[in-house]
């Protein structure tokens, strides 16, 4: 049996062995996705934010769970992708976000072989690229709105190389403004979207007739259009224009690729994988599909963020040109009947245990107790302890989800919802006057790194222990803050007047404090907050007795 290839393309008998292996494959490249299951830092937000919106049956016009900027406008990019998660949070426990990016990470992995064996790609070659792919999606593939716009940006180059490659298929192109509307609602990504649509389209159009010239322009201003779509507008696009300009240094995923980031020899295989195989191919080139790979592997080496995106578009165009310089096996005798079956039942076994392993592994979301403050949120919630809080960026949406009647100083909406003067406060705190690791607007105050402890007066501070900067600021401001936790992951600091002053309603004693270096380990299943084991009134009672026998 052989595999139809397009007109001009050679037939390849097709291996007894290709479902099974490819089957095991994809399901062996869904557990590599599957790693990241772990508690994203934003997450925890995301899915109360979508909570409340299905709550209040509206999105909310300003931003929630902060009090240093209730009242500054909240562009939220991400409605859809909320709600979403929301959804399947209520419904299905974390096991559904699980399934979710899953169930997308295998719409893509097919999305590779469909297009392979569709063009008569043998196994080896798709496999060698597939699995460099997977590698550079993985650390992107996490429980978070971008996993949308993966799925999306490979839906969008399926669309039009289907458009293009088939005779009478031009009318996929009308397809795309609806998918934008989609996904201007789900997340900001839609705007790379929009670039590779322009790129790809402008490259078909260099041999097109002035009809279909046409024809492509009205996509793409049809495309832009239906990102109106959305709850604000034009205000979403011309936020997030703005919101691009300034450099993001102190978010990691926004810096460029380079060593000693591990994903970049991963990159950097692929990339050398992919010219060569462009080089050297026997097929001929397509260079609409060279300009997506070229532009999103520039994309990538100045965000790497940006690396799922090269991924994705090697996965689909790469693997038809290393095969066409892939050298071709000596031939030789079939192998006998029963070897081939035994073949393909310890391959179909295989897949059947990965994919056992993959269902068991992706049944919840894992929380570290070494990465995220579980147990002193533990304490503070055994100590009814609650209020503004500055807290570490990177715990401050697990914060705000854990303790709803407490509010946060700055979390990871960033500029979505907090102006820039908040933003450079509190990075003066978290990282101080290093040009390097951050970026401050001109326009913003003097630098001043206690700034944020007075800042709509936070009654707590809880940092990681890696915060060197900020934890030499609360080492000078003692006369202010008094240590009320401290463990081998995080520091909780709380304001003198109100902790440390026995005529406080809110006094905790220093025989409730607890200070040690222990560090915890193991993990916990997300959302990880805290049991709440006794009400504030009991806690503070218990205080009065332990500071009266103190006395």
């Amino acid at each position: 049996m052989s595999v139809p290839c397009p007109a001009g393309d050679r037939v390849v008998a097709r291996d007894p062995l290709a479902v099974p292996v490819l089957a095991f494959f994809v399901v062996a490249c869904l557990l590599i996705l599957s790693t990241v299951h772990t508690g994203d830092p934003d997450l925890w937000g995301h899915v109360v934010y979508g909570q409340e919106a299905l709550a209040a049956g509206r999105l909310p016009a300003t931003a929630t769970h902060t009090y240093t900027a209730p009242a500054h406008p909240w562009i939220n990019h991400e409605n859809a992708s909320e709600v979403v998660f929301a959804i399947l949070v209520n419904r299905f426990g974390p096991a559904g976000l699980t399934g979710l990016t899953i169930a997308l990470g295998a719409s893509v992995l097919l999305a590779f072989v469909s297009r392979a064996l569709r063009a008569g790609v043998r196994v080896p070659a798709l496999l060698a690229v597939i699995l460099l792919a997977v590698c550079n999606m993985a650390p992107g593939w996490s429980v978070r709105p971008q996993v949308f716009t993966y799925a999306l940006f490979a839906l969008l180059l399926v669309v039009l190389d289907r458009a293009f490659a088939t005779p009478g298929r031009r009318w996929l192109l009308w397809t795309v403004p609806p998918l934008f509307a989609v996904w201007a609602n789900a997340h900001g990504g839609f705007l790379a979207g929009l670039g590779v649509l322009v790129v790809y389209l402008a490259v078909q159009s260099i041999r097109a007739t002035a009809r279909d010239v046409l024809g492509m322009a009205g996509v793409v201003v049809t495309a832009v259009l239906a990102t109106l779509v959305n709850p604000y507008g034009v205000r979403l696009l011309t936020w997030l224009v703005e919101d691009l300009r300034p450099p993001r240094p102190e978010i990691s995923e926004w810096g460029r690729m380079m060593p000693p980031d591990p994903v970049f020899f991963v990159f950097a295989a692929l990339v050398l994988l992919t010219a060569f195989a462009l080089v050297r191919t026997r097929r001929r080139r397509d260079w609409a599909h060279v300009a997506v790979l070229a532009v999103t592997a520039c994309e990538a080496v100045v965000h790497s963020r940006h690396v799922v995106f090269f991924g994705i578009a090697a996965g689909l165009f790469v693997p038809v040109h290393l095969d066409s310089v892939w050298s071709a096996p000596a031939s030789r005798d079939a192998p006998p009947p029963d070897s081939v079956r035994r073949m393909r039942a310890v391959a179909w076994s295989m897949a059947g245990i990965f994919l056992a392993v993959l269902l068991f592994l992706c049944r919840t979301l894992w929380v570290s107790k070494a990465a995220y403050p579980v147990d002193a949120f533990q304490y503070l919630a055994d100590r009814g302890v609650a209020g503004r809080m500055v807290a570490d960026f990177g715990w401050a949406q697990y914060a705000l989800a854990a303790f709803p009647e407490s509010s946060v100083a700055f979390d990871g909406r960033l500029r979505t919802s907090y102006p820039q003067e908040v933003a450079d406060a509190y990075f003066d705190f978290l990282l101080g006057d290093r040009p390097g690791m951050r970026w401050r607007s001109p326009t913003s105050p003097p630098f001043d790194d206690r700034r944020i402890l007075r800042l709509g007066d936070p009654d707590l501070v809880v940092l990681g222990r890696g915060e060197k900067h900020a934890l030499k600021v609360m080492a000078r401001a003692t006369a202010e803050w008094v240590l009320l936790y401290e463990d081998g992951v995080a520091q909780i600091w709380g304001r003198r007047s109100v902790y440390d002053e026995p005529r406080s309603a809110r006094y905790l004693a220093p025989a409730l404090r607890s200070v040690s270096r222990r560090r915890s380990d193991g993990w916990v299943r997300w959302p990880a907050f805290p049991a709440r084991q006794r009400d504030a009134a009991a806690v503070r009672a218990a205080a009065d007795r332990v500071g009266g026998r103190s006395g």
